[in-house]
């Protein structure tokens, strides 16, 4: 597995005024509950996201995880902090 960005890269931006929000969206398709792993260990700051309950809309035609309804989405990424930034 490869990292999007290094750990330095991250603290530099975590460093700045407007630092961006994480999110830790974690789902297997056997295992522990996503929740469960988030506890166990994440990033400090890091905000949980569930990909069934906050970044999909309910299953059917779209496939298991289809895009979510645009604004329950700006919801869940409110309620963890997103902001849009100038």
């Amino acid at each position: 597995m490869h990292p999007l960005i290094s750990t330095e890269t991250l603290a530099e931006l975590l460093a700045r005024p407007q630092a961006p929000v994480l999110l830790d969206v974690r789902w297997a398709l056997a295992g522990p509950p996503a929740r469960q792993m988030y506890e166990d260990g994440h990033l400090p700051g890091a905000a949980f996201v569930d990909l069934d309950a906050d970044l999909a809309g309910p299953p059917g035609a779209g496939g298991r995880h289809p895009l979510p309804d645009p604004a329950a989405l700006d919801v869940v990424l409110r309620r963890v902090g997103a902001r849009t930034s100038t």
